[in-house]
C-alpha cells in the first residue's frame, strides 16, 4: 500500500502542477487580452484626443475669421455712417440753395409784377400825356 500510495502523490503532485500551470497560463492569457484591450482602448482615446484638437484648433481658426470679419464690418458701419452724415449735410445745403432760390424766385416775380404795374401806369400816364398834348395842337 506504501508504494501504491507514493506513486499516486507524485501523480497528484503532477496534475496539481499541470493543473497550476494552466490556470497559471489562463490568467496569463487574459492578462494579455486585458492589456492589448486596454492599449487599443488608448489608442483610440488618443486618436479622439487628436481629432478633438484638430477641431479646437479650426474652431479657433473660425473664432479668428469670426472677429475679423466683425472688425471688418464695424470699420464699414464707421464709413457708412461718415457717408450718410455728409450726405445730409449735403442734403442740408441743398435745401438752403433750393431756399435762396425759391426767395429770389419770390423778388423776381413780385419786381416782375411792380414792372407790370408800372408799366400800365406809364402808358396810361402816356395816353393822359398825349389827351393833354393833342389839346395844345388844336
Amino acid at each position: 500500500e506504501r508504494a501504491i500510495c507514493s506513486r499516486r502523490l507524485p501523480s497528484s503532485l503532477a496534475q496539481r502542477t499541470q493543473d497550476s500551470t494552466k490556470e497559471i497560463e489562463t490568467l496569463i492569457l487574459a492578462l494579455q487580452q486585458g492589456t492589448q484591450a486596454a492599449a487599443t482602448l488608448m489608442v483610440s482615446s488618443r486618436e479622439r484626443t487628436l481629432g478633438t484638437v484638430e477641431l479646437a484648433q479650426k474652431a479657433e481658426q473660425a473664432i479668428t475669421q469670426i472677429n475679423h470679419s466683425i472688425g471688418t464690418i464695424q470699420e464699414m458701419s464707421l464709413q457708412i455712417s461718415t457717408a450718410a452724415e455728409q450726405q445730409s449735410a449735403v442734403a442740408e445745403e441743398i435745401n438752403r440753395s433750393i431756399l435762396s432760390v425759391r426767395d429770389v424766385a419770390d423778388q423776381s416775380a413780385l419786381a416782375s409784377e411792380q414792372s407790370a404795374t408800372a408799366t400800365i401806369e406809364l402808358a396810361s400816364l402816356g395816353q393822359d400825356l398825349q389827351k393833354m398834348t393833342s389839346h395844345f395842337k388844336t
